[in-house]
């Protein structure tokens, strides 16, 4: 079970600003960063080298994805984390140990999007020691754009399962 973790007032805002600050680009495929492989399930990983209230993860920004998407993800993920007593810290905070960066993806699965997302959790050299993956089946979409069928019960569950990972992985 976790300690009691600190969370700082601030976060949803620091969130909301990192992840729009990333841009507002829409794809329609997903691709994984190059050598990264491509996980599976709920995620890969190693032992975290660092558990409890001493774990504490900075999300990096997330690019390519429009900005409503980027505002409910963060949303989603600052709640969860609160709920799941996961210790987020700003991306500039020297204590984190843990940096999270996030790649999402809205793609068209017949008539419906599917959002796709894949979290990696790195450590301060980089090396990748937790992934996260998962996917999400949405609505139907409007003029070829699959975001337009990523709906919000989309982006809380793809954050709820996120947290619930590396909450799990730091226990």
């Amino acid at each position: 079970m976790f300690g009691v973790r600190q969370f700082r007032p601030g976060l949803a805002i620091l969130l909301c600003a990192i992840l729009f600050a990333a841009g507002c680009q829409t794809s329609s495929r997903f691709e994984p960063p190059a050598g990264t492989g491509t996980g599976t399930g709920a995620g890969t990983s190693v032992v975290a080298p660092v558990k409890g209230p001493a774990a504490k993860f900075a999300f990096a920004p997330i690019e390519g994805v429009p900005v409503p998407i980027l505002q409910a993800m963060s949303n989603a993920l600052n709640q969860e984390a609160v709920q799941k007593r996961v210790n987020v810290v700003p991306a500039s905070d020297p204590t984190a140990v843990y940096t999270v960066r996030g790649y999402l993806s809205a793609v068209a699965e017949g008539q419906n999007a599917k959002l796709v997302y894949v979290w990696d959790v790195v450590d301060r050299q980089g090396t990748r020691l937790h992934r996260v993956t998962g996917q999400e089946i949405g609505g139907a979409f409007r003029n070829g754009d699959p975001w337009t069928g990523v709906g919000m019960a989309n982006v809380t569950e793809a954050a709820r399962k996120t947290m619930d990972s590396l909450a799990n992985w730091v226990k």
